[in-house]
C-alpha cells in the first residue's frame, strides 16, 4: 500500500511539474516567437509540410545521457499534442527557425570542437529567437545572462544588445560551453546543467550529493530544470524519429540588406514612410534595444533587400520627412500636454456640448445630470467659484456613448483639430488619386509650395488616406 502511494505522489508530482513547465517555460516562447515573426504568413507553406510528421529511418546522434534519465513520457506525449495541433503551426516555425540558424551554430561550434549536438540549446531555451528576454537577465537565442556576456566579449548597453545577435552570440556560447566541458570534463549532463543555471548551482549541489551519478543527480534538481530536460528530449526525439523541412520549402526567404545610416532613425517613421510594419524592421534589427537605430553604435541596420534598395535612394527625402514628423509629434505632445492642463478629455471618445445656464441651476446639478464632477465643469470653463449667471453659456465634455441631457450645440474647442469640414482653396483644383505607399508628405512635395497640412485642409481629411482616394489640390496663393 505504501509503495502504490509513493508511486501515486511521484505520478502527481510529475503531472504538476509538467503543466508547470508548459504554462511558465515552454508557453512563453511559443507567444514570443508568435510575436516577432508576426509578419510572416507560414499558412503558404502549409501544404508541403506533413501533420503530424511522417517519419524517417535514418537516426541522429543526440546526448546519451538522456536515455538514462527518468523523464515523464506522459508529458512528452502531452508536448507532441500540444506542438502538432493546429495544423502543426507551432512544431513547424520552431523547426524553421532552427534550421534557418543551425548551419551557423554548426559553423562555429565546430571551431570550438564543441559536440554538434550543443546546436539544439537555442531551440530548447527560446526558439531559436534572437530578441527573447523573459527570464531574469538573460536574453537571446542562446538565452546569455548578462555576466556570462560581458565575460566571453558581447556589448550591452542601453542602446544594443549583442546577445540578440545569432552570430555574436553563438560565438560566446561556444566559449562558455568549451569552458564548461573542461571544467565538468566533459560531463554532458553537467555541462548543460550549468549551462541552465550556473556553476555555483551545480557544485553546490555536488557538494551536497556528494556524488556526479547522473540519475542521483537528477532527482535532486529543481523540478523546472527536471522539465527542461524533458523538453530537450522531446525535441532530440523529434529531430531523429521525424522528417524535416527540406531548404527549399523554408517558409520564407531571408532576403535582408543593410542600409547605411548617418542620422538617428525612428522606426515608426521608417515604417509610415517606407509602408513596412514596425515588427519587421524590429526582426530584422534584434540587436538593437528599443526602436531607434543609432549612427554612433556602429551596428548593421536592415530592411528588406527591396526595401532598402529604395531607401537608399530616398535617403535625404526620408530624413526631410523625419523632421516633418518630428515637428508634427512635438505638435501633438504640446496640443496633448494644454489638454491635459486644460482638463479635456479624449475628444475621441468624448463631445463637447454647451449649455445656457437658466434660472435654478447650480453647478451640482448640472454636472449630476450630466455624470461629471463640479471642479471639472470649473475647470473647463476657467470657472473661480461655484457661481454662475442665468445665459451664461458652459462648456461639458460628456462620453460620446452617453446621452447628454443638455442640447448639443457647436462648441469651438479649446483644442487645436484637424479641420473635418473641407475648405477649398483658390482657382480650379487639380484632382489626383492616391497611389500605394504614398503619403501626403510625398504627394505634397509634387506640387511646389503645397504643404500636407494644405490638402487636409482642402479636403477635410486627416493624414490617414488610402490607395485610390481623390484629392484636390490647389495652387498655391
Amino acid at each position: 500500500m505504501r509503495l502504490f502511494l509513493l508511486f501515486i505522489g511521484v505520478l502527481i508530482s510529475f503531472t504538476s511539474t509538467a503543466q508547470d513547465f508548459t504554462s511558465n517555460r515552454i508557453n512563453p516562447i511559443l507567444k514570443a516567437h508568435k510575436e516577432y515573426f508576426q509578419f510572416q504568413d507560414h499558412s503558404k507553406n502549409m501544404d508541403s509540410w506533413d501533420c503530424p510528421p511522417k517519419l524517417k529511418n535514418n537516426t541522429l546522434l543526440h546526448f546519451s545521457f538522456l536515455d538514462s534519465l527518468p523523464l515523464n513520457p506522459s508529458f512528452e506525449e502531452d508536448l507532441l499534442t500540444k506542438f502538432i495541433s493546429n495544423e502543426c503551426t507551432d512544431y513547424y516555425s520552431l523547426l524553421w527557425q532552427y534550421q534557418k540558424s543551425k548551419p551557423i551554430y554548426d559553423s562555429i561550434l565546430s571551431e570550438k570542437s564543441i559536440d554538434p549536438q550543443y546546436a539544439i540549446l537555442p531551440l530548447i531555451v527560446s526558439g531559436c529567437n534572437p530578441s527573447l528576454k523573459y527570464q531574469s537577465d538573460k536574453s537571446g537565442e542562446w538565452q546569455l545572462s548578462y555576466i556570462n556576456a560581458r565575460k566571453y566579449g558581447l556589448h550591452v548597453d542601453h542602446w544594443i544588445d549583442e546577445r540578440n545577435s545569432t552570430t555574436l552570440a553563438t560565438i560566446a556560447a561556444s566559449n562558455y560551453l568549451e569552458f564548461l566541458n573542461t571544467y565538468y570534463l566533459n560531463n554532458e549532463f553537467l555541462v548543460i546543467t550549468a549551462y541552465l543555471t550556473s556553476v555555483p548551482y551545480v557544485n553546490q549541489r555536488i557538494n551536497q550529493l556528494d556524488t556526479v551519478n547522473t540519475i542521483t543527480f537528477f532527482n535532486a534538481l529543481d523540478p523546472e530544470l527536471q522539465g527542461y530536460f524533458s523538453y530537450l528530449r522531446s525535441w532530440s526525439n523529434w529531430l531523429t524519429h521525424f522528417k524535416q523541412i527540406k531548404n527549399k520549402n523554408l517558409l520564407i526567404e531571408d532576403g535582408k540588406k543593410s542600409v547605411t545610416i548617418t542620422d538617428t532613425l525612428d522606426f515608426s517613421t521608417i515604417s509610415k514612410f517606407m509602408q513596412i510594419s514596425e515588427q519587421e524592421i524590429k526582426t530584422l534589427n534584434p540587436v538593437l534595444i528599443g526602436k531607434t537605430a543609432f549612427p554612433k553604435t556602429n551596428t548593421d541596420f536592415y530592411l528588406p533587400e527591396k526595401k532598402a534598395t529604395q531607401f537608399n535612394e530616398k535617403y535625404d527625402e526620408f530624413i526631410a520627412f523625419q523632421k516633418e514628423e518630428t515637428i508634427r509629434k512635438q505638435k501633438e505632445l504640446e496640443k496633448l500636454r494644454k489638454q491635459m492642463e486644460s482638463g479635456i478629455p479624449d475628444l475621441n471618445t468624448h463631445k463637447a456640448v454647451t449649455y445656457t445656464v437658466k434660472s435654478g441651476d447650480v453647478l451640482g446639478k448640472i454636472a449630476s445630470r450630466n455624470k461629471v464632477k463640479v471642479s471639472q465643469i470649473k475647470q473647463w470653463n476657467n470657472l473661480k467659484s461655484d457661481r454662475i449667471n442665468i445665459g451664461q453659456k458652459l462648456v461639458l465634455y460628456v462620453p460620446k456613448n452617453t446621452s447628454s441631457s443638455l442640447p448639443e450645440e457647436k462648441v469651438e474647442n479649446k483644442i487645436e483639430v484637424k479641420p473635418k469640414v473641407a475648405k477649398p482653396g483658390k482657382g480650379q483644383p487639380t484632382m489626383y488619386t492616391v497611389k500605394n505607399g504614398e503619403s501626403l508628405w510625398l504627394i505634397a512635395k509634387k506640387f511646389p509650395g503645397v504643404s500636407a497640412e494644405n490638402i487636409m485642409e482642402w479636403n477635410g481629411c486627416s493624414d490617414k488616406i488610402s490607395p485610390g482616394m481623390k484629392l484636390k489640390i490647389y495652387a498655391p496663393e
